[in-house]
C-alpha cells in the first residue's frame, strides 16, 4: 500500500472544498476524515442560543399577544358585538408576539467588549400540529425590523434583556385561513364549528453586530387559530 503523508488538516481542507478521496486510501481513513471534515467546515448559523462569532450567547422567547393581553388564540373573523346603533365591532387586527432577547457574554473574562447586535429582519414559518394535519397551510412571512441588543458590561455575568413586539399572524393570513376553511377542503380536528386548529410558528432572526459579523437565531411558539370571541375586550 502507498505511504499516506497527507496531514489531517490538509485532508479536511480538501473535503470542505468538495475534493474526493483517491481509492488508494483505506476506507476507514476516509470515514474518519469525512466526519472530521463535517466538524471543521465552519459553524452552522441559526442554532437556538447562538449568535455566530459575535462573542455573545443570544437566546429568544416568544409570547403571543393581542389587544393588550397575552393570548395564544388567533381570531380569523370580525364579529358584530352589538348591532347598536351605533354598531360595536369586535377588534380585528394583526395578532402579535412579544419577543424577549437575552444576551450573555460568551467569555466574561475578556477585557474587550463585544459589539452591539442589530437584528434587521426575521422570517416566520408555520407548521401544522400533529392534531391538525387536515388544516390549511399558512404562508411563510418575512419582515424587516430594527432591534438593538447591547452587550453586557465587560466582566459581567448579568445578561442584557430587550423586548420587541413582532407580527405573529397578520390580517392577510387570518383572512386566507378563514376563506380556506370555508371551502370545505380542510378540516378542524379540535372544533369544526369554530374552525380551530393548532400550529407552531418558527421565527428565524437575522442581523449583524458593530463589526459586520452576521448571526441568526431561532425561536418558536405554539398557537391556535379559528373563531374566537374578543367582544369583551372590544367594548361590546
Amino acid at each position: 500500500m502507498g505511504d499516506i503523508r497527507i496531514k489531517g488538516d490538509e485532508m479536511v481542507k480538501r473535503l470542505c472544498e468538495g475534493g474526493t478521496m483517491k481509492q488508494r486510501y483505506y476506507v476507514l481513513l476516509f470515514i474518519f476524515l469525512f466526519f472530521l471534515s463535517q466538524a471543521s467546515c465552519g459553524k452552522q448559523p441559526g442554532q437556538p442560543g447562538s449568535a455566530g462569532d459575535t462573542g455573545l450567547i443570544l437566546s429568544a422567547t416568544l409570547t403571543p399577544h393581542y389587544n393588550g393581553t397575552d393570548t395564544y388564540s388567533v381570531d380569523v373573523h370580525q364579529e358584530v358585538c352589538d348591532p347598536g346603533p351605533p354598531p360595536v365591532l369586535e377588534i380585528f387586527t394583526d395578532h402579535n408576539a412579544v419577543a424577549t432577547f437575552t444576551a450573555t457574554l460568551e467569555r466574561p473574562d475578556l477585557t474587550v467588549l463585544p459589539g452591539t447586535l442589530y437584528i434587521q429582519q426575521y422570517t416566520i414559518d408555520f407548521y401544522r400540529s400533529s392534531d391538525s394535519v387536515g388544516a390549511p397551510p399558512i404562508a411563510s412571512d418575512r419582515r424587516f425590523t430594527t432591534i438593538v441588543i447591547p452587550p453586557p458590561a465587560v466582566g459581567s455575568t448579568t445578561p442584557t434583556t430587550v423586548t420587541a413586539t413582532l407580527v405573529l399572524v397578520d390580517l392577510t393570513r387570518k383572512l386566507q385561513y378563514y376563506n380556506d376553511m370555508l371551502t370545505g377542503q380542510f378540516t378542524s380536528a379540535l372544533n369544526n364549528t369554530d374552525l380551530i386548529n393548532n400550529y407552531t410558528a418558527v421565527y428565524t432572526f437575522y442581523g449583524q453586530n458593530d463589526f459586520g459579523d452576521s448571526f441568526s437565531i431561532q425561536a418558536t411558539t405554539n398557537f391556535q387559530i379559528g373563531l374566537f370571541d374578543y367582544c369583551a375586550t372590544s367594548g361590546g
